[in-house]
């Protein structure tokens, strides 16, 4: 895939997020769909990679009990293993802490874990079960992740 835009998302294209998120959510881990869509109650900010119009991964940050939280985090299936979920969220992150965001919290898949884990995350509690797969209560400081950033190479 070439000429992929990470960005956040207009508001024209919730929808199809939305819905590549109640796909994978329901058809590959089991999730109920009820309350995808009424998630948009939390006003969330959304981003996205996207090639051509196509929108490729997907992931929202929303603010719950005082705490920044970020999650519903998605890639299509023929999207994967191209590092465009890494990019995705390192964006993400980004923009949130440039925002004044110090920390954020999530509950995470084993997959996500160790990709948030490797830009500084902390595992914040013990995985448990949800919907046939684990969850982890994940942590992601500012200060961790830049810290775990690699250092931008130098040209001679």
């Amino acid at each position: 895939m070439e000429n992929i835009i990470f960005r956040r998302a207009l508001p024209s294209e919730i929808p199809q997020i939305i819905a590549m998120q109640s796909d994978i959510f329901q058809n590959e881990q089991g999730i109920p769909g009820d309350d995808i869509e009424a998630f948009l109650k939390k006003d969330p900010i959304c981003w996205c990679a996207e090639s051509e119009g196509r929108l490729l991964a997907a992931t929202d940050a929303w603010k719950e009990d005082g705490e920044v939280h970020w999650g519903r985090f998605v890639v299509i299936p023929a999207a994967r293993r191209q590092h465009i979920g890494t990019k995705l969220a390192r964006l993400s992150f980004q923009e949130l802490f440039d925002a004044g965001v110090k920390e954020i919290h999530m509950h995470a898949r084993d997959t996500t874990v160790k990709l948030v884990c490797a830009m500084g995350g902390k595992a914040v509690g013990e995985p448990h079960e949800f919907y046939g797969a684990n969850v982890t209560p994940v942590l992601l400081t500012k200060d961790d992740f830049n810290k775990a950033q690699p250092s931008p190479a130098t040209t001679k």
